[in-house]
């Protein structure tokens, strides 16, 4: 056979091969070279900042001491008919007077008023019936006592705490008065006046018992004489 017509048949059956080969489906074809995936940061997660610091308000200091409330002045009862008459007595150094109740008397009291003193040396002063001299004298000596005042201790507050008879005579004198300092350092001043049955203190602003004494006697005129805060207001 001539060569020439050996080769067209060689070459057609070489195509037939790779035609066949190509169609050959367990044949996978070849993958486009992927680019490398790309790199993955660590999950981290994001800075928030914190809201600006705001400090709270401070606090409102408790108060040391609970306020005390101010109480309402309670409003004075009406006087008795006895009363008004024994007000009537009181003569000078007084004002906002109020009756005083049997609870708050001195002992055996029948009654009594009680007065804001005028005078810048008074704070104080109270007046006080009693139904019989012997009772009246015996209120002033309790007191005294109490006080540490001895009877007949001295005659004049200038000269610190005592007590004398201010009228001439023998035995137990009635007419009486008395100074001292009470607990809280002010001074008192104490006297009576018998055949009134009557028993009048005076409480000072301060611890000068001889001012008290010297506005007991303002206006004396007599010797001896009587202190002259209160004459008979009693019917």
């Amino acid at each position: 056979m001539s060569r020439f017509r050996i080769l067209p048949v060689l070459s057609l059956l070489a195509v037939l091969t790779l035609g066949a080969c190509a169609a050959s489906p367990g044949a996978q074809p070849a993958s486009p070279s992927a680019p490398p995936a790309p790199s993955v940061a660590p999950s981290v997660p994001p800075i928030v900042s914190p809201p600006p610091s705001v400090a709270p308000p401070p606090a409102t200091p408790a108060p040391t001491k609970a306020p005390v409330a101010t109480p309402t002045p309670a409003t004075p009862r009406p006087f008795t008919e006895a009363e008004k008459n024994f007000l009537a007595g009181v003569q000078r150094g007084a004002e906002n007077c109020r009756p005083v109740d049997r609870s708050d008397l001195p002992q055996d009291a029948s009654l009594g008023i009680e007065c804001d003193g005028t005078d810048p040396a008074v704070a104080q002063l109270g007046f006080y019936q009693f139904e019989n001299d012997q009772d009246m004298i015996d209120a002033y000596r309790t007191r005294m006592n109490a006080e540490g005042v001895k009877l007949d201790s001295g005659t004049s507050c200038s000269e610190g705490e005592s007590e004398h008879a201010y009228f001439p005579g023998e035995g137990m004198i009635l007419e009486r008065a008395g100074c001292f300092l009470n607990d809280e350092g002010f001074a008192n001043y104490r006297y009576t006046l018998p055949g009134d049955h009557v028993y009048v203190g005076i409480l000072g602003n301060s611890a000068d018992m001889g001012a008290l004494e010297a506005f007991a006697w303002v206006g004396n005129q007599d010797t001896p004489g009587v202190p002259t805060l209160w004459f008979g207001g009693i019917d």
